[in-house]
């Protein structure tokens, strides 16, 4: 919890865990931390172990704990976690082994319920029930029942006092409790519904209900007592007392709220403004190390109390998503005198003072405000994506025109210029008017993202496509491309110099540090520490430190020590995806980022240059069939491999996943983890997470060591966690084995010796058989094989033509497609050909076989195809499209000659009768559609082969609506045009589309016409 001194520190973020996060339940009873780091919750329906990450929980079960209700907690140093619950007595659970003892009331306990448990100095702990106190040994053999008391509320010890212990009970009475006796204390100040008790150096404070506080010394003489109006007006009752380590104590409500009171120096009562106060009841109050607080509360769970309360302001955040904010997306801040300027997607808000209510400029509703630059007195320069303005307030807007581009992202006023960077280029503004002298064609249609003066009177211009640029005082812009070492990202959106060093954050490839000096480029990524490598804005602080704007949080760069620390949503951030141009520094170090969900403000000396080590902890073991550690067995994520040094697999142990953690409560969305598996793989291995499981699938026989490594916030990797694993070797393989090995191999070898004298001859003779007998098998397989390539390649035929025609079927113009369509759109396109689709088809087919038979009709249909297979060439493909219809495809002709083509064909079918087996002579024709494909070769891949026969199949339709005995086609026009092909393809009729688009080439005199 931030430190005792300035109002700000009355702001209190808080993150709360309840059951959607896995908390057992939301009811807080006992807190206690672990010597690893894990906290350990008592909750009315289970044991939880908190890692920061994940919940552990433990319920009532045979063989493990008595009860899920759980009242008291303590951990002592043999690693036992004390556990009293509140209807089955103490549970003493040793966490390295798993042994667990439990304690009843037949083992001399006073009373089944167990509300506080104390340790003593030996390692055994006094125990405060609902009938009396008992005091129990470190051997856990002698429960030793010291007298009867009310229901205990609350057992203390005296710092630097181990030997004794004061308890309060419910009805307010003082108790000094030694290993074998109990003493009471007298109180002069009679009291009722007492909750709470905390031990001080100098005296006891005792908390009731109703009755305020009340201090005595420890002979029970009065010191203080404080009533409730004094602390707070309104009657509500106390529900919780705690004490911090630096002093101050803390009095909990059964509203939710919190006093602070300072005792050391003055009396003085303030209230903690909670940024999500809870609704219920607080229970308790837990200092884990590192100062951290947690609060326990009745039904809202488990509040944890933001380590960066101090350094995450939020006294101008106050009022996002209410009225009058349309937008929670913030893109331009400024602050001016005392108030902000705050721009966001839908317009321009301002608030002269924090907590005062927002108040929304109306000129620029529906605005998407991007920059906020000074014009002067009560004049602003406002850029948006609907222009730049110049706007008095409470005056009317004025317009600048000229702008490259209407969309402006950044403003930079050096001396009497205003600079404006715009999508479409960069532009110079003078006296309120565009200067075209400013006007620099090398960056006109450049999306310009940010802009930074230097010192030699130049500008450094960050753009989104382009990478660096460089304007150098009366010069021209010129790309900025490194001499020395590495290349800068072409998108870059963030500019800062510092020194001799120039800063640039890029889209999606981190930061970049070059030396102006030596032109050297660096890089600073996600691997190194950064929470994204989206940067939008850098901000320095007075520290030195650059304060990065991600798509993944905030992270803060000591340039002096390469440190990286990450702010997150766990930190009390409103935002984790922040926006560009959004970000301020005002005179008093403070810093303002924006983004989606709106303003986040920062107060940077709050956050150390360093921050604690996390602890690498190897949670559990999962899915481990048969393995076993040194001492004793694992269970799926049993606690007890969090101690284990050794684990021995068994040889059936074909899989085994461990848990890792990167424990840190203070920072948890911030930890960081990396590990290694000696013996299999020595490079360290840096998870996404900070809680990550490890898979290993049938490791060879050896030892293998797994380190664990943790990093804080800062990223400083700590001490190594390491977990020795063995896989033994299978009994096959053991030493003993091979001397068996040996023996039998001898045996072996003396009996093969006798063996072989009597069956070589037998030998011989069958291996002379076996070569004939193979020799005439071979001969019989060989024919076999003949006879059976014979039949797949008639078979092959068989499927691939069409068994009245003997012309190709329709599967065997799918492979000739694929093996040509391919070759034709890889070709260049001054030799690319073209493929011609001709759909022709038997005019008035069903006549002939209404009038002569179908048998007549199938020798048509023969003579049909014979005759065009004649007229094909060897690399053109026949096809029987289906019933009287025939497909042709020509590959390498010009659409001139197409209709050549078709000419061709309609008079080899019209000018030569077919002659019947009769004797008689039946003249036919056919009419015939084609078009090409590719349909245009400037656009191959404009339309597919199915898309031009289907063309061709409406030509087809078109000559036989024309009369028949006739043939249409369309190919491209004179100047054809891309949507005018797409939509031809698509299913336009071809005459509705320009003659210099497409040409219709027909032989009948009157133009044909097409259906839709």
């Amino acid at each position: 919890m931030p430190a005792a001194g300035a109002e700000d520190d009355l702001h209190v973020s808080l993150e709360t865990y309840g059951i959607d996060q896995g908390l057992s339940q939301s009811g807080i009873n006992a807190l206690v931390e672990d010597d690893l780091g894990h906290l350990w919750i008592g909750t009315q329906d289970g044991l939880n172990r908190f890692d920061g990450h994940e919940f552990l929980v433990l319920r009532r079960s045979p063989g493990g704990l008595a009860s899920s209700s759980i009242e008291a907690l303590s951990f002592d140093y043999h690693r036992r976690l004390w556990i009293g619950s509140n209807d089955a007595g103490l549970d003493v659970l040793h966490l390295p082994s798993g042994a667990l003892r439990h304690f009843g009331v037949s083992d001399q306990l006073s009373h089944s319920r167990v509300g506080a448990i104390v340790l003593d100095a030996a390692g055994g702990a006094w125990l405060g029930t609902d009938a009396g106190i008992d005091h129990i040994d470190d051997a856990l053999e002698r429960i030793r029942p010291l007298g009867r008391t009310g229901a205990v509320v609350a057992l203390e010890q005296r710092p630097g006092d181990t030997g004794r212990a004061y308890a309060l009970d419910r009805d307010c009475r003082l108790w000094r409790a030694g290993v074998t006796d109990l003493t009471p204390i007298p109180l002069p100040v009679h009291m009722g519904g007492c909750i709470a008790l905390v031990v001080e150096a100098d005296g006891l404070w005792m908390a009731s209900r109703d009755d305020g506080l009340l201090r005595v010394d420890f002979e029970g003489r009065l010191l203080q007592h404080v009533e409730p109006r004094r602390l707070r007006t309104g009657g509500i009752a106390l529900s919780g007392l705690g004490r911090l380590a630096d002093g101050r104590l803390l009095v909990g409500y059964a509203d939710g709220a919190v006093l602070q009171l300072d005792t050391q120096s003055r009396f003085e009562a303030r209230t903690l403004r909670f940024d999500r106060p809870p609704d219920s009841a607080v229970s308790g109050f837990f200092e884990s190390s590192g100062g951290l607080l947690w609060i326990g509360t009745y039904t809202s769970g488990l509040q944890r109390v933001r380590p960066l309360s101090g350094a995450v302001r939020t006294e101008w955040t106050e009022g996002h998503g209410r009225p009058p904010w349309r937008d929670r997306s913030v893109r331009a801040i400024r602050r001016q005198g005392d108030g902000l300027f705050v721009g966001t997607d839908s317009g321009l808000m301002y608030r002269h003072r924090p907590g005062a209510p927002w108040q929304r400029i109306e000129t620029f509703d529906g605005m998407s405000v991007r920059a906020i630059e000074p014009a002067g007195a009560r004049q602003f320069w406002i850029g948006t994506q609907q222009g730049l303005w110049r706007w008095q307030i409470g005056g009317p807007l004025q317009g600048v025109d000229g702008l490259p581009d209407r969309r402006v992202d950044d403003l930079l006023t050096v001396g009497d210029t205003l600079w404006v960077a715009t999508r479409g280029g960069l532009a110079r503004v003078r006296n309120g008017v565009v200067d075209d002298e400013g006007a620099h064609r090398q960056l006109e249609g450049r999306f310009i993202t940010t802009m930074l003066p230097d010192d030699a009177g130049g500008l450094w211009i960050a753009t989104n496509e382009s990478g660096l640029w460089r304007l150098q005082a009366g010069g021209e812009p010129r790309r900025y491309q490194p001499s020395e070492g590495g290349e800068l990202h072409h998108s870059l959106w963030a500019l800062h110099i510092a020194g001799r060093s120039l800063y640039a954050g890029s889209f999606s490839a981190g930061l970049f540090r070059i030396d102006l000096d030596t032109d050297e480029v660096a890089s600073i990524s996600e691997r190194d520490g950064l929470s994204s490598d989206v940067v939008y804005r850098i901000v320095p602080d007075r520290d030195g430190r650059l304060w990065l704007s991600t798509n993944n949080g905030l992270s803060v760069l000591d340039p002096s020590t390469g440190i990286i620390q990450t702010l997150g949503r766990r930190d009390g951030l409103n935002n984790i995806e922040f926006n560009s141009s959004a970000s301020w520094a005002d005179d008093a170090g403070v810093l303002y980022f924006g983004g989606t969900q709106g303003l986040d403000v920062l107060q940077p000396s709050r956050l150390r240059h360093t921050s604690p080590p996390a602890r690498p902890v190897i949670a559990g073991v999962r899915r481990l069939s048969g393995a076993t550690l040194a001492r004793g067995g694992v269970t799926e994520f049993d606690h007890q491999v969090v101690y284990a040094n050794e684990l021995e697999l068994a040889r059936d142990s074909d899989l085994l996943s461990v848990a890792m953690t990167a424990l840190d409560l203070s920072a948890p969305g911030a930890a960081r983890l990396r590990y290694r598996l000696g013996g299999s793989e020595d490079d360290w291995f840096y998870p996404r997470s900070a809680r990550t499981e490890l898979s290993i699938s049938r490791l060879p026989p050896g030892t293998y060591r797994l380190d664990v490594q943790a990093a804080g916030r800062d990223g400083q990797y700590g001490e190594t966690r390491t977990l020795r694993i063995r896989v033994p070797p299978p009994f096959w393989r053991h030493p003993f084995a091979y001397v068996v090995y040996a023996l039998l191999a001898g045996a072996l070898a003396v009996w093969l010796r006798s063996r072989i004298g009597r069956t070589v001859r037998k030998e011989r003779e069958r291996v002379a058989l076996l070569n004939r007998t193979v020799a005439e098998r071979t001969r019989q397989l060989e024919q076999a094989n003949r006879l059976l390539r014979q039949s797949n390649e008639q078979l092959d035929v068989a499927t691939r033509r069409d068994p009245l025609t003997h012309v190709s079927n329709r599967r065997d113009l799918g492979d000739w497609l694929e093996r040509h369509e391919q070759s034709i759109l890889d070709s260049p396109e001054a030799v690319r050909e073209r493929l011609v689709f001709f759909m022709i088809d038997v005019d008035h087919f069903k006549r002939i076989n209404d009038d002569y038979g179908h048998r007549v009709g199938d020798h048509v249909l023969v003579a049909f195809a014979d005759r065009l297979r004649r007229l094909s060439r060897d690399q053109d493909l026949l096809v029987r499209w289906g019933g009287e219809e025939f497909l042709l495809v020509v590959r390498g002709i010009g659409v001139e000659a197409a209709a050549t083509v078709a000419e061709r064909v309609r008079k080899a079918i019209a000018d030569r009768p077919v002659s019947l087996e009769d004797g008689l002579n039946l003249s036919i024709s056919c009419s015939i559609g084609f078009a090409p494909w590719p349909f245009h070769l400037e656009w191959p891949d404009l339309g597919d082969c199915e898309q031009s026969m289907h063309l061709a199949d409406r030509c087809l339709y078109a000559a036989k609506s024309g009369g028949r005995n006739a043939w249409v086609g369309v190919v491209p026009g004179i100047g054809p045009d891309r949507d005018g092909v797409q939509a031809l393809l698509a299913g336009a009729r071809p005459d509705d589309l320009p003659p210099a688009c497409v040409r219709i080439l027909h032989s009948s005199p009157r133009r044909p016409r097409f259906e839709t």
